[in-house]
């Protein structure tokens, strides 16, 4: 980790939740993908203690941010970035590993396209290929409908742009560096959200500035995409509340209608499907399972995080 100046080319800010297993192998790739820049870590533990305490012990030079508990991805991120000096911001899941020079080429990519506003890496899975499942797109009705059809039209546009730097309308928050100027603009990410579509709406938002946004294929990383439950089905309940949260906070109420009834009926169109066809095909059976509760428990999801009527109320957290 160098610090050739009083401000630093990047805050690599951390969220962590209970990721002691996979935390000290995302650390040490750290410095091997920055060497021609400078840079500061900084980690917030919004689980159990035992990744901070684990970090304070084998990575002293990491600034430990007091955890203030379980407070979801973007109030831990904007906690995070309180504390920062970089002139970027660079947000990474403790479950990224990251390729050599991944950071530098994100900062080199400041220079080539400087009217952008976030500059985003690839990540990959355990064959080290683009993982594809990790891409992430603004929700419209037509993107919705296309799922529950089974022909998502944001997945079949992702496999076409891995190839180059692409200007995308947004990037996974496991591994994407915003200009702080930027950030600071639009106030960071929204605190409303807990988990899963923040960083959609904080790019929404930028979008609405004008900025934009790159995928830069040079800078990659491993993501170990099983660390945080892939196919649990409170994952799912998240994934759907964080998809309302963000129809709720930006769109009409009729569309808002809209967009309730087609995630309802994808669920449970792969609820069934699941059940149906999962004795031939078992991922079809895990998969279809991970909806059970988005299917049967639609109130729990379809308020978004609203404080009396969400998810988080109504799992009392």
């Amino acid at each position: 980790m160098s610090q050739r100046a009083d401000r630093p080319d990047v805050s690599i800010l951390i969220v962590a939740y209970n990721s002691r297993a996979v935390i000290a192998a995302c650390l040490r790739s750290i410095p091997a993908s920055i060497t021609r820049h400078s840079s500061e870590i900084l980690l917030i533990d919004n689980g159990d203690g035992t990744t901070a305490d684990l970090v304070a012990r084998e990575f002293p030079d990491v600034l430990i941010v007091p955890s203030r508990g379980n407070v979801g991805f973007a109030t831990g991120n904007n906690l995070l970035a309180g504390k920062a000096r970089g002139r970027h911001l660079l947000l990474l899941n403790p479950d990224v590993v990251l390729k050599p020079a991944a950071v530098d080429r994100l900062l080199d990519a400041t220079r080539a396209y400087p009217d952008a506003a976030a500059w985003g890496g690839v990540t990959l899975d355990e064959k080290d290929r683009p993982d594809l499942g990790n891409t992430v797109h603004v929700p419209s009705l037509r993107e919705m409908a296309s799922r529950t059809l089974g022909r998502s039209i944001a997945a079949r546009g992702a496999q076409i742009a891995l190839e180059e730097d692409t200007e995308v309308a947004a990037l996974s928050g496991s591994f994407v560096m915003f200009a702080r100027d930027a950030w600071d603009e639009v106030g960071g990410l929204d605190d409303r959200y807990f988990l899963y579509c923040e960083e959609v709406d904080l790019f929404y938002r930028l979008a609405k500035r004008g900025y934009s946004f790159w995928r830069i294929v040079e800078a990659r990383g491993f993501h170990d995409i099983g660390h945080g439950g892939t196919w649990s089905t409170t994952r799912m309940l998240y994934r759907a509340a964080g998809n309302m949260q963000f129809v709720r906070t930006h769109w009409r109420r009729h569309a808002q209608l809209c967009a309730f009834v087609l995630v309802w009926l994808g669920a449970w169109q792969r609820l069934v499907a699941g059940r149906l066809l999962g004795r031939w095909k078992p991922r079809m059976k895990i998969v279809g399972e991970s909806y059970r509760d988005m299917a049967l428990k639609p109130n729990y999801w379809r308020y978004g995080y609203d404080p009396e009527l969400g998810l988080q109320a109504r799992l009392g957290n």
